[in-house]
């Protein structure tokens, strides 16, 4: 996509909503575990990355990751995994709410992994209920040498 790229106007469209205004929600250290992975009869390889534990923040709360919670990924021929993590945060105020990232960590040539998802935070009813309703988008980041961590932002696109 670039900006040469028509819009939806193009096809009949009344209007286009334009490029999504992006806000920043959190900022996730996720502590994972050994990896336990296989190749498969296929050709690709499968993954699970525990994650024990880590935090989040943001601009109103403060939350530690619950352990149990998990990264089932797809090893590609070309190294790139597919990610689906789910795991739970407890909030401050006690609040317990779940994550489920899901997207592509992409290998680079100094050994980190960088990644692009989306997400979506499955919330109680009560003060955070609004994190529920946002369409997220995350960042990810896994540095080389660091086999302990995963390094996330989750985005709001804007409606």
């Amino acid at each position: 996509m670039n900006a040469d790229c028509p819009d939806i106007m193009t096809l009949g469209a009344p209007l286009s909503p334009g490029k999504p205004r992006l806000s920043q929600v959190c900022s996730i250290r996720a502590e994972i575990g050994p990896a336990t992975e296989f190749d498969t009869s296929r050709g690709t390889g499968r993954a699970l990355f525990p994650i024990t534990g880590g935090e989040a923040v943001s601009a109103s709360w403060r939350a530690k990751i619950l352990p149990g919670g998990a990264d089932f990924a797809r090893r590609l021929a070309d190294g790139t995994y597919e990610i689906e993590a789910r795991y739970f945060l407890e909030l401050e105020d006690g609040m317990v709410l779940m994550v489920h990232n899901v997207g592509r960590m992409v290998p680079q040539a100094d050994g980190s992994f960088h990644g692009r998802t989306r997400a979506e935070l499955e919330v109680p009813a009560g003060p955070h209920a609004a994190l529920g309703d946002m369409v997220l988008f995350g960042t990810a980041f896994a540095p080389a040498g660091d086999d302990k961590n995963v390094f996330i932002e989750l985005w709001h696109a804007e409606i």
